[in-house]
């Protein structure tokens, strides 16, 4: 057996995948399991205690496949797991190995050598199953636990039309799998493992015949099989018990759950916490659709669609600074460019970066536009339980900041308003704004939308991407450069890269004239305190485009009368900036930190 390193791994299969060979047969719980026998294979069929034995089902279930440890049984990994147990909404199949071992892909063990077919076992068992059990299409997940989690693996290189999502609990990965895995198709993936278990080691090991890659380079494997973004979500949990590194392709997770002081086990406890490997795994396998989010992040539902929160300082006391984004050159509009701004503001204020739909994130949602986001930010932050606010604005976000106000301004109080480089409802800016590249979004929408879906801008998309991290590296200054929250950056910036996001961009450049209507006709904002940071990134369009240079000077002096008007009548701040970027948030943070201080100081 090439797993059973140690016979006091039988001792406790709490803490081994190796041990004995019982019969499948012996201790099944006739009450919610049977046997099931496909020629001289069997396995265990386990049901939520909510099935209705008694009558056909309309109710669709998932199937999982579970797969025990080497030496062991069907039998051992129902008691060791109990899956049936820990939802309603899953029948469990434990399958029973035919060999000592599985035939895991590795072409080194006895069941390669005896040629058992146990993928073809896998699929007979899916289709018995389905047949006979109102399942769910394509509801089909697998999880194994040590030599049955390295088959686990093999069944996602070579069964990825049949199965959604697997899990592999104490196991890498055979060196020899990692070589020849080509999925049909992408599949989710978690990985649980101890970085101190000694019977397949986090870390891999060195073999002629059976070497192991680490559990890192495996998940990183199925990162890039699946085309995942490359920045993973990396943050700890249950106390510092485990550190998770989560990719995503906007579809399918990849994620490993690294057990600090973990062995070769199921369950994990540690640092006053307690990592349930069931239910840790059904909670991956029943929120493949949900976002893995970074630290202090936090989706908020509204009307059916949830919005990405961002929140820092939570445990400030007074009213909340919230920050609403808007776009730079590249129409990017998201949290992103908070990265700085929010952590130095969290040192004195509670401080929300609020996302809107289709960026970062947030839902998707074909219904996108700066009206929209104004109509459910009421509702949005009456559920975070804020009733007195400042908020800050950059660019196109003064938009959504001031149709908010209008429309909230009888439940939530607004204490002040900072606006970055606001758009400004005059009628010069009003024409710049809606021509190109406007106009051209709101003509070629219909057909951008699918020519967009064939991946035909992801390398420009990847190119400006660059380019901005390039010009935002340029722009922090040395005293900020350890301030600067650049994971957060990075792992929102690459969310543009997602198809999905650059169909929702397009769909808000093309919603855009409609927003700027909406905004024309509400007056200037005098019944809250309204300052203005007003940046002359003009200038460097002037040198840029010398052909415009008369429309953009003339669009530039509209914009500061209006801008230090704003500022005048609603008794705040004009902030002239001299040679300055567009992202104010990004090059002068402690010129946005000294504005809302002043806000909150009247």
């Amino acid at each position: 057996m090439r797993y059973c390193y140690g016979i006091f791994l039988i001792l406790s299969l709490l803490l081994a995948g190796c041990g004995g060979h019982p019969n499948a047969e012996s201790e099944v719980d006739v009450h919610t399991s049977k046997l099931v026998q496909i020629g001289t294979r069997s396995y265990i069929l386990a049901f939520p205690a909510n099935y209705p034995h008694d009558k056909p089902s309309d109710h669709p279930y998932k199937l999982l496949l579970a797969f025990h440890g080497s030496g062991g049984s069907a039998t051992e990994m129902q008691k060791l797991s109990a899956f049936e147990k820990a939802s309603n909404d899953y029948i469990v199949a434990y399958l029973q190995s035919e060999q000592v071992e599985w035939n895991e892909g590795c072409d080194c063990n006895i069941a390669h050598r005896l040629e058992t077919d146990d993928l073809g076992f896998v699929e007979q068992v899916i289709q018995q199953v389905s047949r006979k059990y109102p399942i769910g299409s394509g509801e089909v997940y697998a999880v194994g636990f040590s030599q049955g989690g390295l088959f686990a693996e093999n069944v996602a290189c070579n069964l990825s039309l049949k199965v959604k999502a697997v899990a592999v609990v104490a196991a890498p990965m055979s060196v020899q799998l990692a070589q020849k895995c080509q999925p049909t198709q992408p599949v989710s993936i978690m990985m649980v493992i101890g970085k101190n278990d000694g019977v397949l080691p986090y870390n891999g090991e060195v073999h002629p015949n059976f070497g192991l890659i680490s559990a890192p380079s495996a998940i990183q494997l199925f990162a890039r099989i699946n085309q995942s973004l490359a920045e993973p979500v990396r943050k700890t949990l249950f106390n510092g018990l485990v550190e998770l590194q989560a990719y995503t392709n906007g579809k399918q997770k990849a994620e490993l759950y690294s057990i600090t002081d973990g062995g070769h086990q199921w369950q994990f406890a540690g640092n006053g916490s307690t990592f349930n490997t069931t239910q840790e795994i059904i909670r991956f396998f029943n929120e493949l659709n949900v976002p893995t989010l970074p630290a202090s992040s936090k989706l908020v539902a509204v009307d059916g669609a949830n919005y990405h929160v961002r929140v820092l300082g939570e445990a400030n006391s007074g009213p909340a600074v919230v920050l609403l984004a808007g776009p730079n050159q590249n129409f990017h509009s998201d949290s992103a460019w908070f990265s700085l701004v929010q952590p130095l503001l969290a040192k004195q204020y509670r401080v929300y970066a609020i996302d809107r739909l289709g960026n970062a994130w947030s839902d998707l949602n074909t219904d996108l536009s700066y009206r929209r986001f104004a109509k459910d930010l009421g509702p949005l932050l009456t559920q975070l339980q804020e009733k007195e606010v400042v908020v800050v604005a950059f660019a196109s976000g003064s938009i959504a900041a001031r149709l908010f106000q209008q429309q909230y301004q009888n439940s939530i109080k607004v204490k002040g308003m900072l606006l970055i480089d606001p758009d400004v409802p005059m009628p010069q800016s009003l024409a710049l704004y809606q021509a190109y590249p406007v106009d051209w979004y709101q003509a070629q929408l219909d057909s951008l939308l699918p020519h967009l879906a064939t991946g035909a801008w992801n390398v420009r998309t990847h190119d400006k991407l660059k380019a901005e991290r390039e010009v935002v590296t340029a722009l922090i200054a040395p005293q900020y450069q350890d301030l600067m929250d650049w994971q957060y950056f990075d792992l929102v910036s690459q969310q543009r890269l997602l198809i999905s996001h650059q169909q929702s961009r397009a769909r808000e450049i093309a919603s855009y004239a409609a927003d700027l209507e909406a905004y024309q006709a509400l007056a200037p904002l005098s019944s809250v305190p309204v300052s203005v940071i007003d940046s002359d990134f003009e200038a460097a369009e002037v040198a840029a485009d010398l052909s415009n240079a008369d429309t953009i000077k003339a669009w530039q002096k509209e914009s500061n009368e209006w801008n230090r008007t704003q500022a005048s009548i609603a008794g705040g701040e004009y902030v002239p900036l001299v040679k300055s970027h567009h992202l104010v948030m990004l090059q002068q943070p402690e010129v946005v930190v000294q504005a809302v201080q002043h806000l909150l100081a009247k």
